[in-house]
């Protein structure tokens, strides 16, 4: 998948009405990723099929919470049929988009979305960044070209994002903490392993610098959060973080730091981001 991978990243924005009133449940995580691949096996099933493949070592798609409800209350959130509401899937894989594309605009029509017991209407398919916030696309060498070195970088983290650090006896470890070190490796991994080989990045020294010379400034809203899924609770934590990097030269660090922080919006942070988890955007002051 990765040898032709040359091509852009894609956030696709639903706006999506039920059918009728109810409630649901409020992580809808494992029913957004079903639909998702449900979509695109109704246009290329063998490609569904890899992408579901559970050997598979990096998803290369995201899929968002449902946006626009209110707070939950036990777990689950009412809709309603006159009231929008928004579901975000972002490709890092270009030919993904251009089948879960044509399976929304092809002769079939624009089929409904299915999360749990509610079925919703698609009202509109979003992709150009100046039709919704969270919508948007970009290519791989554009996050190069247009990156700058800039010492300050602000992400937002909009939901709960952790880090699997592995099994224990006693279950997963996981790590709840916007430390420099996951965040950035997190975005490390994912670039290396889905864009062209010839970007490939530096880990070793990006990891060194990372270590020494990024720092935490300043932090705002910070909390955890919990969601539950339908076997197990995770918790992360969402809020804004600012990372300072610091000292003087290492330009080119700080440029590839920078391309990472703008892939942030497509790639997700962390653990779980193709269940809802980890959705992150850059700030710019």
């Amino acid at each position: 998948m990765r040898a032709s991978n040359h091509g852009k990243l894609y956030s696709i924005v639903l706006i999506l009405t039920p059918t009728r009133s109810g409630t649901m449940r409020a992580t809808v995580g494992h029913q957004a990723h079903a639909a998702f691949l449900r979509t695109v096996r109704e246009a290329d099933a063998a490609l569904a099929e890899v992408l579901h493949h559970p050997d598979l070592p990096m998803r290369p798609f995201t899929v968002s919470r449902l946006l626009g409800v209110d707070q939950a209350h036990n777990r689950r959130v009412r809709v309603s049929p006159g009231q929008d509401y928004a579901l975000r899937f972002t490709v890092l894989y270009e030919p993904i988009f251009q089948q879960f594309m044509q399976r929304f605009l092809g002769e079939k029509g624009r089929p409904v979305i299915r999360l749990g017991e509610v079925v919703f209407l698609i009202k509109e398919i979003l992709v150009t960044p100046d039709s919704h916030p969270w919508a948007g696309y970009t290519s791989w060498s554009a996050l190069v070209t247009e990156a700058q070195p800039r010492t300050e970088i602000t992400l937002e983290f909009t939901s709960p994002t952790a880090f699997n650090f592995g099994t224990q006896p006693w279950g997963k470890r996981f790590f709840v903490l916007p430390d420099p070190e996951p965040v950035f490796g997190s975005l490390i991994r994912t670039w290396n392993s889905l864009a062209p080989p010839e970007l490939a990045l530096d880990t070793k020294a990006l990891q060194a610098y990372l270590v020494e010379n990024v720092v935490i400034r300043r932090l705002k809203n910070l909390e955890t959060r919990m969601l539950c899924y339908r076997k197990h609770p995770q918790i992360g934590f969402t809020g804004q973080v600012e990372y300072g990097l610091m000292g003087d030269g290492d330009e080119e660090i700080k440029c590839q730091l920078n391309a990472l922080a703008d892939l942030a919006f497509y790639s997700g942070v962390g653990y779980h981001t193709t269940m809802g988890m980890g959705q992150t955007r850059r700030v710019i002051e």
